[in-house]
């Protein structure tokens, strides 16, 4: 019984007693009964407020139950109560979403008809655990329906009791995974390739693990692996061959013990860990029965998945055979410089008897230009005085001996003169200098203006460069092969191009005339000296004029040669280094 009532029955039960007394018309009971009433009123008063509140609290009841009917219906998972046999006494919206069945249709039918029949003994023992513990299972189930397509869904199950604490009926919370499921299919499908992939790759690791170990071991050079306190951890068949120590001997031993300098190889070691790395560190490394092999170390360091040091690779190439070639090489230097010591005493005496050579020559080109030549003029001027005294004492074929005396001395002495200027050019020191060809060919024809103008000659030339050589003999050059052009001519006028072209370092002059050209067996003839293909009688000349150009091209570093055919005129190249 609760306040309210409480209170009423005992304003009743005053009531009662003060009318029955009121028979008596007792003045004090009226007061009472005055009191009664105005207490009634004001209680009359409360329940009339208790009232309007009650009804606030019912329509608060309504809507909180409107809208636990709202989140019951529209929640995004499926609610189905069942009862003892697993019949559906109410079914959420998306529960007969789920089924694909009006929930009017679902009341009343049984659950299990909506489970695949494979996962029903699963359902059953899930009803089984609730019942015997009274806590919440869950397991997962395919559920199926006429109307829709089978679908995974984890099933949350709790038992409901009434007020005694019997069953009542279990509540079960249906969520659709069938995503999750084809998402765990496609991760097992993944991981299996995975596992496949893993495998293959463990297989390829193992085989490139045999085939480096193979590598390693075939390797000539001598490989070990170090670790981060000096202590070999690992080698190869070449380590073990020039140290003379086993594999189980060396791993675990202190890397300086094989070198003849220990402090020195633990030197270059602490280097690879400062630097990463080191280059063609040499050592000697000390075989067991006392023989030494120098080596080239080369050795990185070496990290685990983390990018931690945990060692250090080393290499050692094998250098007997280039510390020998060293030793031989020096020897041959010594050898080479005792020979250039010898050849440049040789050179010095050569030297010394070419410098009495050239003494030689100019004495001879004296004697030439003032012995020599003083008895041909005597000849010449006594046979012309003969000629002259005793004309008309001597018969026509004494006078013509005597004609061919003079010519044949005057040739003498034009030899002579040619040979003075060979010898000149051969052995006068040469002046180097910027040379402007274009002033030389102005120059030659200056010295040539004579013969020119008697032969009626064109000489025609495009921009000549300006070269590093010797002034005079570049004159010299080009007047014995313009002047050569000009006497070597045809009947019609002679006419002489030049063109210099530029290729690389050098140019490539060109001296081109119309003349009646010369036959190509013997072109390479022609530069040698008092080389003629005419005889006296047809050209005047000693046939040296080509062989002083030739000369002069070869003492500016140069190369001279000819191109022509008979009656097509003749081309004379040469080449001169770019200044």
């Amino acid at each position: 019984m609760d306040k309210h009532t409480s209170k009423f029955q005992i304003l009743r039960n005053k009531a009662e007693e003060l009318l029955v007394e009121n028979k008596y018309h007792s003045p004090i009971i009226k007061t009472e009964l005055d009191a009664l009433i105005h207490e009634l009123e004001v209680y009359q008063i409360e329940l009339e407020m208790q009232n309007e509140e009650l009804i606030r609290t019912q329509i608060k009841l309504e809507e909180s139950r409107d809208d636990y009917i709202q989140l019951y219906d529209f929640a995004p998972v499926g609610y189905f109560t069942l009862d003892q046999n697993w019949i559906i006494k109410r079914v959420n919206l998306k529960g007969s979403v789920f089924l694909g069945v009006p929930r009017k249709y679902l009341i009343d039918s049984a659950f299990l008809r909506f489970i695949k029949p494979d996962y029903r003994e699963k359902f059953y023992e899930l009803c089984k655990n609730v019942r015997k513990t009274n806590l919440n299972y869950n397991c997962e189930v395919e559920l199926v329906s006429d109307d829709i397509n089978p679908f995974f869904a984890h099933l949350d199950t709790i038992e409901m009791v009434d007020d005694e604490g019997n069953f009542k009926e279990f509540m079960i919370t249906v969520t659709d995974i069938s995503e999750i499921k084809k998402t765990e299919l496609k991760l097992k499908e993944i991981s299996k390739n995975l596992e496949k992939l893993v495998e293959e790759r463990t297989e390829e690791l193992e085989l490139s693990n045999v085939y480096n170990r193979r590598l390693i071991e075939t390797s000539l050079d001598p490989l070990v692996t170090i670790g981060p306190d000096g202590m070999i951890t690992d080698v190869n068949r070449a380590t073990e061959v020039i140290t003379g120590y086993s594999r189980n001997e060396i791993v675990g031993s202190d890397f300086s013990n094989y070198f003849t300098n220990p402090r020195e190889a633990k030197k270059g070691y602490k280097l690879v860990f400062e630097e990463g790395k080191v280059r063609d560190y040499p050592l000697e490394i000390i075989n067991k029965n006392g023989n030494i092999t120098p080596v080239m170390y080369n050795a990185a360091v070496y990290k685990d998945e983390f990018n931690e040091v945990i060692g250090v690779f080393a290499a050692a190439r094998d250098i007997t055979e280039i510390k020998n070639a060293e030793k031989e090489l020096r020897q041959y230097w010594k050898s080479l410089e005792e020979q250039v010591e010898l050849r440049t005493e040789e050179l010095a005496k050569r030297t010394e008897e070419l410098s009495n050579s050239n003494a030689d020559l100019k004495q001879f080109a004296y004697v030439a230009s003032h012995d020599l030549r003083e008895p041909l003029r005597m000849i010449t001027s006594f046979l012309q005085l003969l000629e002259q005294r005793y004309k008309d004492h001597l018969d026509q074929d004494a006078i013509e001996f005597i004609g061919f005396a003079v010519n044949g001395a005057r040739r003498l002495d034009k030899m002579i003169m040619d040979l003075l200027e060979y010898s000149s050019v051969a052995n006068k020191e040469m002046m180097f200098e910027d040379v402007d060809l274009e002033e030389v060919l102005y120059h030659v024809n200056t010295n040539l203006k004579v013969l020119i103008d008697e032969n009626k000659a064109t000489i025609t030339f495009d921009s000549l460069p300006t070269v590093k050589g010797d002034a005079y003999q570049m004159i010299l050059l080009f007047q014995n092969l313009i002047s050569n052009s000009i006497k070597y001519r045809r009947e019609d006028a002679p006419k002489i191009n030049i063109i210099a072209d530029k290729e690389a370092d050098r140019y490539v002059f060109s001296v081109k005339d119309n003349g009646m050209g010369i036959d190509s067996n013997y072109l390479e003839g022609i530069f040698n000296i008092f080389k003629r293909l005419h005889t006296h009688e047809e050209y005047e000349g000693t046939g040296i004029g080509l062989a002083i150009a030739q000369r002069i091209v070869h003492q500016h570093d140069g190369k001279i040669w000819a191109e022509s055919e008979l009656g097509e005129g003749t081309t004379f190249y040469f080449i001169l280094p770019v200044p």
